[in-house]
């Protein structure tokens, strides 16, 4: 009976100790898991390496964690000596006995990925858990998972600087085919109308022809060159909005007083819902959109006809609309397609531009959290309307004070 309770006792307290080992081992890959969930939702180098030494510091008490770069192993204090760069090279975990101290030590672990090296984890804890099998083998594991999500950033970069590099080249290629053609065109003209104004002899009826032609060909040159400017400004990310709180009829306002200057003959009709509250834009920026809102619509409608701009709420929106009765939207062109840089309604038109009015009202419109609408009027016709929100929140805090 003796024997039979001593087995039954061992037996016992090995299935314990294997009950707790499989505990241990369950609770370190479930731990092993959340920081692989964490680090696939990481997006920065830096994101990557703060997640993984605090998880360290948690499974591993007492232990000093950071990550450096492959090649900065001279920025070690100590720096590594000969052997251990010669270890880390080949990707092997190195261990040394940190400042003459036997009690303390510092783990090199390789971060290895299947594109290489992408850093080195220094560990700094006590020389017993250094040299634990079990402490290592979890410091790996840590670190391969690191090493992918480096990995990952490291291509996700890559791809990301590849496209915008490509955008950039689409971009510098469209610029220069609008270059050659659409303002090379109207200043061989003005170079011919100037030529012939120099001798001098045509009739002063001619000669005033003559001169408003030029002034009109310069007008749209101008008009081509400014949204070339307006886009590479806009597209660069540095523009900073100037917002503050304004009624809508200040900025239509403005553009009307240009319009009357450069089309005498166009009527253009206002009308503003009574009651709408100001709004809160940058007064520079929404100019420059909706003077290319009433530019397309005058050019492409018949010379005459009306032009109607009109200002009224929906919802928690404002709609600042132009409309014109010229021949519409061409049927089954989607919005991405009518909004995208140096798009024209019709390629083989006559009529001077670039095709970027429309893209850059839209880019207005979203830099102010809005949007840009297009749709065919009935009985002929577009509208164009943009989009403002009317909550307080759009607008800084300092003009909300001001605000009655």
């Amino acid at each position: 009976m003796l024997i039979v309770a001593l087995l039954v006792g061992h037996l016992t307290a090995s299935l314990k100790n294997t009950a707790r080992l499989v505990q241990a081992q369950e609770s370190r890959t479930r731990a092993l898991y959340e920081l692989a969930r964490k680090l696939a939702a990481t997006l920065t180098r830096q994101e990557i390496e703060h997640t993984t030494c605090r998880f360290l510091q948690e499974v591993i008490p007492g232990c000093q964690i950071r990550v450096i770069e492959p090649n900065a192993g001279d920025s070690l204090t100590p720096p590594l000596p000969a052997p251990l760069r010669d270890a880390l090279e080949q990707r092997q975990q190195t261990l040394r006995t940190e400042n003459g101290d036997p009690a303390q030590a510092r783990l090199l672990v390789p971060m290895l990925a299947s594109s290489g090296l992408h850093g080195i984890l220094v560990c700094d804890l006590p020389a017993a858990q250094a040299e634990s099998t079990e402490h290592r083998e979890l410091l790996e594991t840590i670190a391969s998972l690191a090493a992918v999500a480096l990995e990952r950033t490291h291509f996700a970069d890559a791809a990301h600087q590849s496209e915008v590099r490509h955008s950039t080249e689409v971009l510098r290629n469209s610029i220069l085919s609008a270059l050659s053609h659409d303002l090379r065109t109207p200043l061989t003209g003005l170079m011919g109308m100037a030529e012939t104004l120099s001798r001098g002899r045509i009739s002063p009826e001619r000669q005033q022809a003559l001169l408003e032609t030029l002034r009109t060909q310069a007008l749209n040159i101008n008009q081509q060159v400014t949204n070339l400017l307006d886009m590479a400004r806009l597209r660069s990310g540095t523009v900073e909005l100037n917002k503050a709180w304004q009624p809508a009829e200040e900025v239509i306002g403005v553009i009307l007083q240009q319009a009357r200057t450069q089309w005498k003959d166009r009527p253009i009709s206002v009308s503003l819902e009574p009651g709408l509250p100001p709004l809160c834009y940058d007064a520079v920026l929404m100019e420059r959109a909706l003077w290319n809102l009433l530019e397309n619509a005058i050019k492409y409608s018949p010379a005459g006809s009306p032009i109607e701009i009109s200002v009224c709420r929906q919802d928690e929106h404002a709609l600042i609309s132009v409309c014109d009765r010229g021949p519409g939207l061409p049927a089954g062109l989607d919005s991405d397609t009518l909004f995208s840089m140096f798009r024209r309604g019709n390629p083989e038109s006559n009529i001077p531009g670039v095709g970027l009015g429309l893209a850059i009202a839209r880019t207005i419109a979203e830099a102010h959290a809005g949007d840009l609408l297009a749709e065919n009027r009935p009985g002929g016709g577009a509208s164009f309307s943009l989009r403002l929100s009317l909550a307080l929140a759009d607008c800084p805090e300092e003009e909300l004070d001001e605000q009655p």
